[in-house]
């Protein structure tokens, strides 16, 4: 519901509380020419647009209509799918490269949403992941506003996403990009 209203000016809103990490995500996970990548939760193409630019074939999965109808409006260069991130319509190691930017608390069922993950990441496939520190104060108002309007909000500390993700096979750390938000980064052997 949130995202189904918020898609027209969804960009603007992020550019303006710093989320977005557009400009910055290509460099993070170079390299990228020629690689699959799948924007899971991408919403309005913000992060797929500098992908693509960067030389990434991009398919941008989210389940809100109104978020990849924008995403077209804009001529974002993916490949559009509405999907469930907890169903994903791909074939077993289908990616080279996931990035859930922003998006991981949305998720309902986010142990579904890792397997699927791991499931469509090819090996040695890179698996990336930004979202809020839970323990911050700053996420704990984030939170209480999307629950507001019935989001899940479930943020993951950043130490158990990296266990939940090595029960799975997928090796990784995290590092903070502010005091706030953190990297995960991770890779499928």
């Amino acid at each position: 519901m949130l995202f189904e209203m918020m898609a027209p000016f969804y960009d603007k809103f992020m550019h303006k509380v710093a989320f977005d990490h557009s400009g910055a995500i290509p460099e993070w996970l170079a390299p990228l020419e020629g690689r699959e990548v799948l924007d899971l939760g991408g919403g309005t193409g913000i992060n797929a647009v500098g992908l693509a630019g960067a030389g990434a074939k991009v398919t941008l999965v989210d389940s809100s209509r109104a978020m990849l109808h924008r995403a077209e409006q804009k001529g974002v260069p993916a490949l559009l799918v509405q999907a469930d991130a907890a169903n994903l319509p791909f074939s077993d190691e289908a990616f080279d490269i996931v990035l859930v930017s922003d998006a991981w608390h949305h998720f309902r069922n986010q142990d579904a949403v890792a397997c699927e993950t791991a499931r469509v990441l090819r090996r040695g496939g890179r698996f990336y992941i930004i979202d809020f520190d839970p323990a911050r104060l700053q996420t704990k108002i984030i939170a209480f506003v999307e629950r507001l309007f019935a989001e899940p909000a479930t943020f993951t500390r950043p130490d158990d996403l990296v266990e939940k993700l090595l029960a799975l096979g997928i090796m990784g750390s995290c590092r903070f990009l502010d005091n706030y938000q953190y990297l995960y980064e991770g890779v499928k052997p």
